[in-house]
């Protein structure tokens, strides 16, 4: 599996638990570390590969902007609390990722994170010769994006996809197994997956581990 680097910058306990809480509904992104301010976050950039840093609270100076000087171009996603039209506009020319204001609505976060997520592996999947529709799938991924904010699953070729995934599997499957094989986000499978479990096409069990969160686990009725 091909992990995303994140560091999270927030100086609130309570906020801290909640950015966390949505990261680590994706399986790619590994939390690096946390730190309370940018000035500890560039000390952090000097010594460990980042591909993107979540900042939360006040915005303060232009520091930030050497985030993505010094590894990299690493992007950023502000979570932040009515920042300026000044401010948003000196984001965007900065090739700044996204702002969310504040409070932030896990959904939007678990949003941007999926469509970076997205367009990072398939940017890392490129091979020569290029073809268009790779170049689509790291530009403009329309149809993914419909299918992740519209919460309403239009495309009968993934769930086709998805029925004999899991049918040719001759087991139970996860939503990661089975986005890992289709090249397309976990929440994305999940999505399908629920919508054909609510149909009756699919059912679903949990596997529980010794750590964590139960995995859902898919097959055919």
């Amino acid at each position: 599996m091909k992990f995303i680097h994140l560091l999270i910058v927030e100086p609130d306990p309570v906020a801290l638990f909640s950015t966390e809480q949505i990261i680590r509904y994706f399986d790619n992104f590994l939390i690096v570390d946390r730190v309370e301010n940018v000035e500890d976050a560039l000390e952090k950039l000097k010594v460990v590969p980042i591909d993107i840093v979540v900042i939360g609270g006040p915005v303060c100076g232009e520091q930030w902007k050497e985030i993505r000087k010094i590894y990299g171009g690493a992007q950023i996603i502000f979570i932040t609390q009515n920042p300026s039209c000044e401010f948003i506009r000196d984001a965007l020319a900065e090739g700044v990722w996204d702002v969310i204001l504040r409070p932030a609505e896990p959904e939007r976060l678990r949003f941007s994170l999926e469509m970076f997520q997205y367009r990072f592996l398939n940017e890392k999947a490129l091979e020569t010769p290029i073809l268009q529709d790779k170049l689509d799938a790291v530009f403009f991924p329309r149809e993914h994006r419909q299918d992740s904010i519209g919460g309403t699953v239009r495309n009968s070729e993934m769930l086709s996809k998805v029925i004999n995934l899991i049918k040719d599997s001759d087991g139970l499957q996860s939503a990661g197994e089975i986005a890992e094989v289709l090249n397309v986000s976990r929440i994305t499978v999940r999505k399908y997956c629920e919508a054909l479990v609510n149909t009756g096409k699919l059912r679903v069990r949990n596997k529980y581990q010794t750590k964590g969160r139960p995995i859902k686990q898919y097959f055919l009725v």
